[in-house]
């Protein structure tokens, strides 16, 4: 981007963002992504494209812009900033597969998508006891939010649906707090 560019756009982003802002977002986006790169012993098979992921950011804050001057807001909630993040991520990938690496790769993105997603939602936890039955059950559900993350339209406005869905079964089910149970 040339130098001209790069300031109306900062002009703009500083209309509807602080530097301090601006500079929090994006590294709760790359320290979630460096999170995700070490969990998942990524090193040597996949690497963080900085330069993809500035790109990313900034399609973030535009949109996010975009979505507090239309609705006349101050602020976005969490769901809406990382039902955002999760879509830009999809469409800009910025983890990139290193040469030779195996297929299972392919979906690296998607992956990184659904970690955003299940941490914003905040009713899966690997390291809980959940019952036999009710771990399948979410084995199963998460399988389908990946496949969906796959092969499916994923645009802010559905994300944002599955997590609002998700947030609102935890409302109907006060007591069981995503269906886990201690052992």
């Amino acid at each position: 981007m040339d130098e001209k560019k790069v300031k109306k756009l900062k002009e703009e982003l500083n209309d509807s963002f602080s530097d301090e802002y601006i500079r929090n977002a994006g590294l709760l986006i790359h320290r979630l992504a460096e999170r995700f790169y070490e969990e998942n012993n990524l090193n040597g098979k996949v690497y963080f494209n900085d330069d993809i992921f500035q790109h990313c950011f900034i399609d973030i804050l535009v949109d996010i812009a975009r979505l507090k001057y239309f609705h006349d807001i101050s602020r976005v909630n969490y769901i809406k900033f990382i039902s955002y993040t999760a879509s830009w991520c999809l469409k800009r990938k910025p983890f990139q597969i290193i040469k030779g690496c195996d297929e299972e790769y392919i979906y690296v993105n998607e992956k990184f998508a659904l970690t955003l997603l299940l941490q914003a939602g905040g009713c899966y936890d690997e390291n809980a006891n959940y019952y036999a039955e009710d771990q399948n059950d979410l084995i199963k559900g998460i399988g389908q939010i990946y496949y969906h993350l796959k092969y499916r339209n994923t645009n802010p406005q559905t994300l944002e649906l599955l997590l609002t869905g998700l947030e609102n079964g935890k409302k109907i089910h006060p007591g069981n707090e995503c269906q886990k149970k201690t052992v």
